[in-house]
């Protein structure tokens, strides 16, 4: 068995892997730079340096480890601006991929971008101010109209001699732009290694230390904000799956074992009808029926998990969150009680046809001794196949109840980090529900294995041979 687990892990190698692409994909695509979302906005209000806000957003962008390439290796052409070690704003970046795919000369591009640039902030007002103008435009003809605006401006007999010739030198460096563009470098692919110092290195060894990045709402450690959550999403969705496998499985054995009697009939019917009833809006019902005086049904606490006083023993906070868990769990419960027990009910009348069971019949064994001692351990194969896909489900649909009922797990956390665009909590929960669904699968192979006596046998032959 432990040689089994192994191999399995070794299996969900890739898959971790390929998950974390697709988180870290994910958090690369989110709306919104989560740089400048980070950023002492009062800060640059008062100050009058105009290099203050790349200087604040770099040291920023260090500090999320967003100042680097984003994977381990780029594949392009070679007319893709390549920056080197030079980091700048992701505005600048787009300027000069923009030009450098227009007209195919990156190096040349870029030098024309450290010209203007040094024009826009050392330079005399009247020329800094057609250079900014300059660094945000890429449409050719309002490029000349600024140029000659450019021009115009250094004509002035009170600019110096030195800013006159760099303003000259940024209309012969766009001349040798337009003028005779490498189009054909679109054409060659070009790969480049960047290393270990990128973006998704440093976002995978951080997250498997736990570092899962920072709150745009709150300035709070993404991991902080997940474990407090997460706790009472585990201890709701254990709960529901437990009350779920606990009313299925004996109940599935019952209708197996008397089909198409009355009570099989009824029992259907009954949970067929739980099963097309949304489970958020019947928490809704519950919620406005069974927790207010109003209709006169006030059976539960209000919302949340109660007040716990210092002075409270293990047994008086324990009621307190039973009455509160209660409502929440048995709607998370609920719905998988249709699908769970006709399954077992599929699975005990396929086995209650097996030879074995006339036999014990025949030994006097009772139907009670035949299906919890022989049917009942052959009939649980689908059920715990099913226990893979039961997990993510249950993590979805805990989504609404913990927000009808103001339990403060991932659910309620992913919906308040959506409405607040937290895109680092959004996509950490994302990752952490991805995981589950893999280990449910993991989880869902090793009692499959452990119920089935002919795969252990079959496994010590192979490994015999």
């Amino acid at each position: 068995m432990l040689r089994f687990i192994l191999r399995r892990l070794l299996f969900l190698i890739p898959a971790l892997i390929i998950l974390s692409w697709v988180a870290f994909a994910l958090s690369q695509c989110t709306p919104g730079d989560p740089v400048s979302r980070i950023l002492p906005q009062e800060e640059l209000l008062l100050d009058n340096d105009p290099l203050a806000y790349e200087r604040l957003y770099l040291e920023a962008a260090r500090q999320l480890k967003r100042d680097g390439p984003v994977f381990y290796f780029s594949l392009n052409n070679y007319a893709s601006a390549e920056f080197g070690d030079d980091f700048v704003l992701p505005e600048q970046q787009r300027w000069l991929q923009k030009l450098s795919q227009d007209y195919g000369k990156a190096a040349e591009v870029h030098t024309y971008f450290e010209q203007l640039r040094e024009l826009s902030i050392a330079g005399p007002q009247v020329l800094a101010t057609p250079a900014r103008e300059l660094l945000i435009k890429t449409e050719a003809s309002r490029i000349e109209a600024e140029l000659a605006s450019l021009q115009l401006a250094a004509a002035d007999s009170t600019i110096q001699a030195e800013w006159r010739q760099k303003a000259a030198a940024v209309q012969q460096q766009w001349q040798q732009i337009s003028e005779q563009p490498a189009r054909a470098n679109l054409l060659w692919p070009r790969f480049r290694w960047h290393g270990s110092n990128n973006q998704y290195h440093h976002w995978l060894m951080a997250a498997l230390q736990g570092d899962l990045g920072i709150s745009y709402q709150d300035r709070q450690a993404v991991g902080d904000k997940l474990w407090s959550a997460l706790k009472w999403t585990l201890l709701l969705n254990s709960l529901a799956l437990l009350i779920a496998y606990g009313v299925a499985i004996p109940l599935g054995l019952k209708m197996g074992q008397r089909a198409d009697s009355r009570f099989d009939r009824r029992t259907n019917f009954l949970l067929l009808l739980l099963f097309s009833l949304p489970s958020f809006w019947v928490a809704t019902l519950v919620a406005n029926f069974f927790t207010t005086p109003y209709y006169g049904m006030d059976w539960f606490p209000s919302m949340g998990l109660g007040e716990i006083k210092a002075s409270f023993n293990w047994l008086d906070t324990l009621w307190i969150r039973a009455q509160h868990l209660f409502l929440p769990v048995m709607m998370l419960a609920y719905p998988s009680w249709a699908y769970l027990s006709r399954q077992m009910r599929a699975a005990t009348i396929q086995e209650l046809k097996q030879p074995y069971v006339q036999t014990a019949r025949l030994k006097g064994l009772s139907w009670p001794q035949i299906l919890r001692r022989h049917v009942l351990r052959n009939a649980l194969f689908p059920i715990i196949t099913m226990l893979g896909s039961l997990l993510p489900s249950l993590l979805a649909g805990s989504v609404l109840i913990e927000s009808i009922f103001n339990i403060p797990g991932m659910g309620r956390l992913l919906v308040s980090a959506t409405l607040a665009r937290d895109w680092p909590v959004v996509t950490s929960i994302l990752l952490l529900s991805g995981i589950a669904t893999i280990l449910g699968l993991l989880l869902a192979d090793v009692l499959y294995r452990w119920a089935d006596p002919r795969l252990r046998r079959a496994a010590a032959n192979t490994g015999r041979a």
